[in-house]
């Protein structure tokens, strides 16, 4: 590296691990439920406005992306000044904390949840303030007792990345009323629209300090075009979007994400989400059945609590063709089709895991 020398908040920063992709030159068939993506390709309609929106590549989209932001203010209901867009949530929390947060600000966040909240708040300068989870699912408590006057940022995974636990909006109205005003509370909801009595825009009117953060990438199918949107306090929003790079969501993204958002593509994403939650409670009770503790999940996917054996049964799993992901003291599956369900019972042993 010669004389360069890397900023001294860095050292030492983990980078992200993705879930595990097939090798390449495979060639059996196998079930990628390692990152949480829906098993179908995106829509027809979709695929045909992002090959006509390639007719364009040679122009720059629109830096405000007001179309974009339009059509998700009329998805969500909410105003689209109080809206900003990014190339996928995860660059939208990042800019979020870079917004709010001055140098050695605390940053408080749930582990094991979504690695990058870490991330985001040493990128800017902040002290990350991990609390753990208690019985797999946020300790709401405990959060609010770590909350100091340097604090500015709260984080809650809802459903939590990677257990699936969810908080209803009734439990969450209660930890914000013991929440300091001047406290951002950042509800990443990348799986809402798998869960019930989850919906953190209900909350917005009645605590301006709250954020909202949901993606494209799951519940409708587009987890390969990264887009992102933030809802909250206009002025926050506003310079969350000037945090951003230029230009930071291409125009044939753009093109499938507006394409995604109307009303015939909504509707048959909603259909594929319920799919997706029967399937989820078909692949639960078959792995209780066969002695696997799996904690109840309000996502895309489920979690079996391991312990030390989560690499090792991660491991086991992929030698059979099954990709999961070994992370958090266990391991998360994706809940993709019918044959990727059998497919992994398949390949796990009928024997009770560690119930820790």
């Amino acid at each position: 590296m010669g004389s360069l020398r890397i900023a001294h908040r860095l050292e030492g920063l983990p980078p992200y691990v993705p879930g595990r992709r097939p090798e390449r030159g495979e060639t059996r068939r196998q079930a990628r439920l390692a990152s949480n993506e829906v098993p179908w390709p995106p829509q027809a309609a979709i695929v045909d406005a992002m090959r006509a929106a390639l007719d364009d590549a040679h122009r720059y989209p629109d830096m405000q992306y007001t179309e974009l932001r339009g059509a998700i203010a009329a998805h969500v209901g909410r105003p689209a000044g109080g809206i900003a867009v990014a190339n996928g949530s995860t660059a939208l929390l990042r800019d979020i904390v870079g917004v709010l947060v001055e140098a050695d600000s605390e940053v408080i966040f749930a582990e094991p949840s979504f690695p990058y909240y870490r991330t985001a708040a040493i990128a800017n300068s902040a002290v990350p303030v991990a609390v753990p989870l208690l019985s797999h699912a946020h300790d709401l408590d405990a959060m609010r007792d770590a909350i100091t006057a340097r604090t500015r940022v709260v984080v809650i995974c809802n459903p939590n990345n990677p257990t699936g636990t969810a908080y209803t909006n009734a439990e969450l109205k209660d930890f914000l009323a013991r929440i300091p005003e001047d406290v951002a509370v950042v509800l990443d909801e990348a799986y809402v629209e798998f869960a019930t009595d989850v919906d953190g825009l209900e909350l917005l009117d009645g605590h301006p300090n709250v954020i909202v953060v949901r993606t494209l990438s799951k519940a409708h199918g587009l987890a390969g075009l990264r887009i992102g949107y933030a809802i909250g306090d206009g002025e926050v929003m506003s310079y969350v979007s000037r945090m951003g790079v230029p230009f930071r969501i291409d125009g044939v993204a753009v093109a499938g994400a507006l394409a995604a958002l109307q009303p015939e593509q909504v509707a048959e994403s909603g259909r594929r989400v319920a799919s997706i939650v029967a399937e989820r409670a078909l692949l639960t009770a078959a792995l209780r059945s066969r002695g696997w503790n799996v904690v109840e999940s309000a996502a895309n996917f489920v979690f079996l609590p391991l312990g030390e054996s989560a690499a090792a049964v991660a491991r086991e799993c992929a030698a059979k063709g099954v990709l999961v992901r070994p992370i958090g003291g266990g391991i998360r599956v994706t809940v993709g089709s019918p044959e990727d369900t059998e497919h992994l019972l398949d390949a796990l042993p009928v024997f009770s895991n560690d119930p820790r």
